[in-house]
């Protein structure tokens, strides 16, 4: 016997190979089998429907804030139809159509504010109510790419896939009260955001944090369906979800804007302008000189004469958006639709950049401007089942984005020549026992460069189908494909590139709100399976990073997401 029991494990010892490929058929498999006992489970713990609870993270009750009242039964329906405000145009806008959709009830109590569009908005002060409340986004994972290495990304196109993003968050604080009475209202929202690696994978107590959102807002003051904020906000509207993407508007601003909303709420028109000034030689300079006395922030530096630092280029962008959003039908009737039209305008000013080799003449920078003009087409049959269609053409420096340098000059040095072109589709589906997310998008950029032009033709489409296997318990699977044409010959090949990558994922997911692709907070794991061809492997990676020369790259992980009275998701 033991004779027999050494033969064996000797024919049968696992080689690492065997170990690894035998690992990537068990994860799937075990996954799917504890799917299948989620029925069951579901069924043991799916409670009968409880009465009202602020389960959306809303800090006040609907007899101390009438106003959100509807927001907060929405909230706590568990499977009934309810009725929610909702915020389909902007933060200052709340729709009361009925929300019929029993499917989306985890979605409804996550943001009911986004039932019908603008994810990229604060739920309304009605929502927020009188004085202190609370909301965030967040999302946080970590992956393995099977190999040894940190789990990575594996996206050709501007946005890709975002299934192995890095951790964000944000912490959304509101106050605000009423003006009179309760239709008159005033807010301030203070939003700070983390962003980046965290410091488990760096050992740096030294985090990434900015402020996104830091403005007071006033509404029906002065005149019924006038709103007016102004500081710094994240200032945009409808999202591509699965590519964390905003394709129309999607501003980062310090300034201020009004908005007019009128015809029963049908229709707004939202006017902004506001400023920025990075800190890069683009549009910032400082340079030392030498002190004609010894200021407080002088730097003396023995024997040298003591220097000041002394700002040589400071010019300003100056951004301004003008939208318009119309609602097909009354705001309270189902099904219903939206057209909007949107404009941006860019300038710089000219400057003078002092040249960093000692002894060469300045360098004189044009003056510049940028535009954008772009269309969106929305309409949904009820909460969030709906599909939205976006049109966005920009050129000169608005090719770039608020925040972006441009990469191209003309022999002007402009960047007044470069064009972009997109169209995007974003859509969703619900139903009681399965849920439908499906995104895509063109894109065609110019850099405006005669010479050396990197601009490229790139595409993507994903779906992410999801069946509620019990009231908690859900599984979906992502699939995606994304392409990329730059439009010079490359370099170091002499042929032009087209790097293609395709992706599945299966998702299990625990969404303690109950049903809806957009119920949130969810605990998921996530396996990915993506396939690049030569050119994407070439594209992504130099030949020493060991990343390079793989074909199929895995990722296995783990993570959570949130949001609940957030401007994000």
């Amino acid at each position: 016997m033991r004779a027999l029991a050494s033969t064996f494990a000797c024919r049968f010892r696992p080689s690492p190979r065997r170990l690894r490929y035998g690992m990537l058929l068990a994860v799937p498999a075990v996954l799917l089998l504890g799917q299948a006992l989620c029925p069951a489970l579901a069924a043991a713990q799916d409670p009968p429907a409880a009465a009202p609870v602020t389960s959306d993270g809303h800090s006040h009750s609907p007899a101390a804030d009438p106003a959100a009242a509807p927001a907060l039964a929405a909230a706590a329906a568990a499977e009934a139809p309810a009725k929610s405000p909702a915020d389909s145009a902007s933060a200052a806008t709340q729709l009361s159509a009925p929300s019929s959709n029993v499917a989306a009830t985890g979605a409804l109590r996550a943001s009911a504010h986004s039932e019908f569009g603008s994810s990229g908005s604060p739920p309304p002060p009605a929502a927020t109510g009188s004085g202190f409340d609370f909301g965030s986004y967040g999302r946080v994972g970590i992956g393995s790419d099977l190999r040894g290495h940190s789990g990575y990304g594996v996206n050709v196109v501007s946005h890709g896939s975002r299934l192995e993003e890095p951790a964000y968050m944000e912490l959304s604080f509101y106050y605000g009260g009423t003006i009179g009475d309760s239709s008159r209202r005033w807010r301030v929202v203070f939003v700070p955001a983390y962003s980046g690696d965290l410091f488990h994978t760096t050992g740096n107590f030294s985090q990434n944090f900015a402020i996104r959102n830091a403005y007071a807002e006033v509404e029906n003051l002065g005149l019924r369906g006038l709103t007016l904020w102004a500081g710094s906000r994240m200032y945009r509207g409808d999202d591509v979800y699965l590519f964390d993407f905003w394709p129309l508007d999607n501003l980062n601003t310090v300034g201020g804007g009004v908005m007019y909303a009128f015809n029963q709420k049908r229709t707004l028109l939202a006017l902004h302008v506001g400023m920025n000034r990075l800190d890069d030689l683009y549009q910032f300079q400082q340079v030392q000189v030498p002190s004609r006395r010894l200021p407080s922030d002088s730097t003396v530096l023995t024997p040298q004469p003591a220097t000041s630092s002394v700002t040589t280029l400071d010019r300003q962008r100056l951004v301004m958006s003008l939208k318009g959003t119309h609602f097909l039908r009354d705001l309270s009737t189902l099904p219903n639709g939206k057209l909007i039209v949107y404009g941006e305008f860019h300038y710089v000013p000219k400057g003078e950049r002092q040249a960093t080799t000692p002894g060469q003449p300045p360098v004189p920078l044009a003056d510049d401007y940028g535009y954008v003009v772009g269309a969106q087409v929305g309409g949904w049959l009820r909460s969030f089942v709906f599909a939205n269609l976006f049109f966005r053409h920009a050129g000169g420096l608005a090719v770039f984005g608020d925040l972006g340098k441009p990469t191209g000059f003309n022999a002007d040095q402009r960047a007044i020549d470069a064009r972009e072109y997109t169209l995007a589709l974003s859509g969703n589906y619900e139903s009681r026992p399965i849920g439908m997310m499906v995104a895509a998008y063109f894109r065609n950029f110019n850099d405006g460069s005669p010479n050396d032009n990197s601009g490229f033709n790139e595409a993507a489409a994903a779906v992410r189908p999801t069946v509620y296997f019990g009231k908690y318990f859900h599984t979906a699977v992502e699939l995606s494909y994304q392409v990329r044409r730059p439009l010079t010959v490359d370099q170091d090949r002499g042929v032009y590139l087209l790097p293609m990558v395709a992706r599945a994922s299966i998702i299990p997911i625990v969404a303690p709100l109950g049903r809806g692709t957009y119920s949130r907070p969810i605990l998921y794991a996530v396996y990915t399976l993506s396939y690049l061809n030569n050119d994407a492997q070439y594209y992504l990676f130099e030949p020493q990073d060991v990343r390079a020369g793989k074909a199929l790259v895995h990722y296995l992980g783990l993570g959570a997401e949130w949001w609940f009275n957030s401007s994000y998701r």
